[in-house]
């Protein structure tokens, strides 16, 4: 039996929300009155509700477009009153057979792929690797220029950190972007702690034929 017969699938999982964070709902039958009542709950200046309100909006309706039956979404609101969020961030599962090992991605993270004739360019990245509960973490730090129509570029903050839990056949992926720069102190460490917070759990028996209901929670 091989190293690949013995991975085990991930059956669920979820991080625990820290400070300023809110959990964005995507399925289709969340109400979409979800990103108004939590412009207005988080500040009373109206016009800041109306702007966050549609940046909230705009957001959800981008990830829902992925169609990922596995994503998840939080946004990250520290300063409502301005009437914008700080950053987004998904998360979701993805085979290990399809990302490879942490030394493999990290390779991959280190030297993204950029289409010379796209809007996107890299300024800066820089990896990282870490050990939380859940498993090994590989992370990478961006600063990404988008070409706008008009020329000028608009400046992203991401940082992507994916998680090994032992002996699973699948990793779980966190994406979080902020197009405010300087809004985060140190994103890195604040993606990290976000990050620990996972928790999963395992099927029962190796990944194969039948997935079995019984599971076990890591760690």
């Amino acid at each position: 039996m091989t190293a690949r017969d013995t991975r085990r699938d991930i059956v669920d999982f979820g991080i625990g929300l820290l400070e300023s964070w809110y959990p964005m709902p995507l399925a289709a039958a969340s109400g979409p009155e979800w990103s108004r009542e939590l412009a207005e709950a988080l500040t009373a200046d109206i016009d800041a509700q109306r702007r966050l309100s549609e940046e909230l909006e705009l957001a959800r309706s981008r990830f829902r477009s992925i169609g990922n039956p596995t994503l998840t979404a939080a946004v990250w609101i520290p300063f409502p009153q301005i009437g914008r969020a700080g950053a987004a961030a998904v998360f979701s599962l993805a085979p290990v057979d399809l990302l490879g090992d942490p030394d493999t991605y990290e390779a991959a993270l280190a030297s993204p792929e950029v289409d010379p004739d796209g809007a996107e360019s890299y300024y800066a990245v820089q990896t990282w690797r870490s050990q939380i509960d859940a498993g090994e973490v590989v992370g990478s730090h961006n600063l990404i220029a988008h070409l706008g129509a008009g020329g000028g570029a608009e400046l992203e903050e991401r940082v992507v950190a994916v998680v090994y839990p032992p002996g699973a056949a699948q990793a779980v992926q966190f994406v979080v972007s902020a197009e405010n720069l300087g809004v985060f102190t140190d994103m890195v460490q604040d993606v990290q702690d976000l990050v620990s917070t996972l928790t999963v759990s395992l099927a029962v028996g190796p990944t194969p034929e039948a997935a079995p209901t019984d599971t076990e929670e890591v760690p």
